[in-house]
């Protein structure tokens, strides 16, 4: 009978904890072989030591890897080292993230007081946003920052009384070394958060402005060391300078200037809501949205209703802000536009609009029941149809993968067999006949980048350490 009591009342936590794992595993690229900007770490683990392969690393960012700090290829170098050729190994810090990211979502929801229905619907929705999860099977350093912003604004938003537990104490520590080691934009959304947590507190407790609550709120501690840790790696990495984009790169060329809107909004900030824009879904969402404003803004419920709501929709507010500065940096350095640079963004937009909308129901709840039940019902169809289909997609695609997945033949095994021997690299005359190979390649018409990623794929589907040579991708002296 108690472990019964035990099992129900577990339940929401054990379903939630399933369905996040699910969604990352969905989402984890499974069998996705590997592509250049995904070689561009892998070769990294082709180095003999730690501080060799640090050195390449430093010296690549002020070239083809610019704008990093560099932590993400360590670890992949770490992680090669240690389990060889392997892309779930090389994409594993986007993977363990993403699981990361869900739990935190998770702990924000608790901290907004949402349901367990309003929590399943904003896992949903979270993972609907597939210009985001992708990224979760990807191994590069945008899932580290989506997962550093969310975290840090599950800190931030932890009453002061509870942050001084141990356990949060290291939440927030992981929360911001997360962001400073990973990505330098993680800067901006730090910045952002704190402001926006603060004023969340002026509005919802009613507290008074003092610099004294400020920087109690702000922790002097741990944003000093975050701060010193961010600009010193960013002296050895990031900040030391980048390629000269100036004349060479159109920043529309990825994200069209007179279509930037479908983008930033259908494709990117607001995926999960695509389907309202279905006329039998439109239409009634439109409807009852204007009810809610008239209700909203009648005299009688004004001020109280609008208290209640201000918090969420100043955070997608702050989120749609941030992306366009973003934005506006790549067009002012001659950069693209791309929607990868506003993963964080479309993350915490996910969130505001679910914490919004279950604010909107709950206020509707007392007195408008009818009205609360159809919001509900206009809010949870888009999401559950757009997951299921993204469900569908990811599931089919990662079964085509698993299928495609074969070892090599014995006669390609034969003839990559000296490409993973240590020794066979030692000779310069070596290297050279390697890179004459590589410049023949290219010279024939196929792209040098094609030939490497090949090169990599073979050496995954293989297995076995990295091979030496590719470390010549990077310096042909070595």
């Amino acid at each position: 009978m108690i472990k019964n009591k035990l099992i129900n009342h577990n339940f929401p936590i054990i379903f939630l904890l399933l369905l996040c794992l699910s969604c990352v595993v969905l989402h984890s690229s499974f069998g996705r072989p590997l592509w250049i900007d995904e070689f561009l770490h892998f070769a990294f683990g082709s180095y003999k030591t730690t501080p060799e392969a640090w050195g390449m690393i430093s010296q690549s960012i002020l070239g083809v890897n610019h704008g990093q700090t560099g932590i993400y290829m360590l670890i992949n170098y770490w992680l090669m080292q240690l389990f060889g050729a392997n892309t779930f190994w090389l994409r594993f810090p986007s993977i363990i993230s993403g699981l990361f990211l869900f739990l935190a979502t998770l702990y924000l929801f608790r901290l907004w007081g949402l349901p367990f229905l309003w929590q399943v619907m904003g896992i949903l929705a979270l993972a609907s946003q597939t210009q985001l999860m992708y990224f979760v099977g990807e191994a590069r350093p945008y899932m580290p920052l989506v997962t550093a912003a969310v975290c840090t604004l599950g800190y931030y938003s932890t009453p002061l009384s509870q942050r001084s537990r141990p356990i949060f104490t290291l939440f927030g520590l992981f929360s911001i070394l997360m962001g400073v080691l990973f990505h330098p934009y993680f800067s901006v959304y730090w910045l952002a958060i704190i402001v926006f947590t603060y004023c969340q507190k002026l509005i919802e407790a009613g507290e008074k402005f003092s610099v004294y609550s400020v920087l109690e709120h702000v922790n002097i501690p741990l944003s000093v060391m975050g701060t010193i840790v961010y600009f010193y790696l960013g002296s050895l990495t990031w900040l030391r300078g980048r390629p000269d984009f100036e004349f060479t790169l159109d920043p529309f060329q990825f994200v069209k200037k007179d279509q930037l809107i479908i983008p930033f909004i259908k494709w990117g900030h607001f995926e999960f809501l695509q389907k309202l824009l279905y006329p039998f879904f439109l239409y009634p969402f439109l409807i009852v949205t204007i009810l809610i404003l008239i209700v909203i803004f009648s005299k009688n419920h004004q001020r109280v209703y609008l208290k209640n709501i201000i918090s969420p929709v100043l955070l997608i507010i702050m989120a749609l802000s941030i992306s366009i500065f973003l934005s506006y940096i790549s067009f002012r350095s001659n950069y693209w536009i791309l929607t990868r640079q506003w993963v964080a963004s479309i993350a915490l937009v996910s969130l505001g609009f679910i914490w919004f909308a279950y604010k909107v129901s709950k206020l509707l709840w007392k007195n408008h029941v009818i009205l609360a039940f159809l919001w509900m019902i206009l809010c949870f169809a888009p999401i559950g149809i757009k997951f299921t289909e993204v469900a569908k997609t990811n599931s089919q695609l990662m079964g085509e993968r698993l299928a495609k997945t074969a070892t090599l033949s014995p006669e390609s095994q034969d003839s990559f067999k000296d490409l993973e021997s240590i020794e066979y690299f030692d000779k310069p005359e070596t290297l050279k006949s390697w890179l004459s190979k590589i410049n023949a390649a290219n010279n024939s018409g196929k792209p040098t980048s094609d030939y490497w990623v090949s090169l990599a794929n073979k050496n995954i589907q293989q297995g076995g350490k990295v091979w030496k040579g590719f470390r010549s991708f990077y310096d042909d002296s070595k």
